[in-house]
């Protein structure tokens, strides 16, 4: 989720779509210093009871820096409310300081790891300290799927080693909506990435439509410095 927040915030990190249909796929360009960088899909499916995601994000070539950025992405769960309670995860990233893989399953009452390269490091947080979250992909929807109240909330999210909170704080706003969130590393992380930075804050932009609210655009700070996430379509 580190790694994914400056580009996804919100997807983190950073994708959005209207009010949940039976299958929604959403285009967004990822811009940084005026450039399209990366590029995010997002497939979506779900009832009133569970959701289906599968995410994914490349880079374009048109910067360097970004140049092997891949994200590959997949979370199913149900629904309690608002709020996604996954019940399983995998992921395969590369994002360009490491590569590495998870599949994780939040089915009982603790995360289980059903596979992991490379093994965690010493400061993983392990499974049985991590009830309670939800995975990075399943902590993105809440953001992306907006509805009548998309703002005012936060989420434990853990991704096999590391722990977090998602948040989003209450809107501003009428038929435009501005909310201020907060990606925050808490344990779990290599020392350097702790002392790198801790709190990634963004902004989420909905906007009024069909009697709820849609997000359009994610602004944030990357450890690159800032970065805008823009629907395609």
């Amino acid at each position: 989720m580190p790694r994914l927040l400056p580009v996804m915030i919100c997807l983190a990190f950073g994708l959005s779509t209207a009010p949940a249909r039976a299958q929604d796929q959403i285009r967004f360009d990822v811009l940084f210093r005026g450039l399209s960088v990366a590029e995010i899909t997002l497939v979506a499916r779900q009832t009133d009871a569970a959701y289906a995601l599968a995410g994914q994000v490349r880079s374009t070539g048109l910067a360097g820096v970004f140049a092997r950025l891949r994200f590959q992405l997949q979370a199913e769960g149900v629904m309690a409310g608002a709020a996604p309670r996954p019940r399983r995860y995998a992921e395969d990233v590369d994002t360009g300081r490491r590569v590495s893989a998870v599949e994780v399953s939040f089915a009982g009452d603790a995360p289980q790891i059903l596979r992991q390269t490379p093994a965690p490091g010493a400061e993983a947080v392990p499974p049985d300290a991590a009830t309670g979250t939800v995975d990075p992909l399943s902590a993105l929807w809440r953001v992306v799927r907006g509805g009548a109240a998309p703002c005012g909330w936060s989420m434990p999210v853990y991704d096999g080693a590391r722990l977090s909170e998602l948040s989003l704080a209450p809107p501003t706003g009428g038929e435009i909506l501005s909310c201020e969130g907060h990606y925050t590393r808490v344990a779990g992380f290599p020392p350097e990435d702790m002392a790198e930075r801790r709190v990634f804050p963004f902004a989420a932009t909905y906007a009024a439509q069909d009697g709820a609210f849609v997000l359009t655009e994610v602004a944030a700070m990357s450890l690159l410095g800032p970065i805008r996430i823009v629907r395609r379509d």
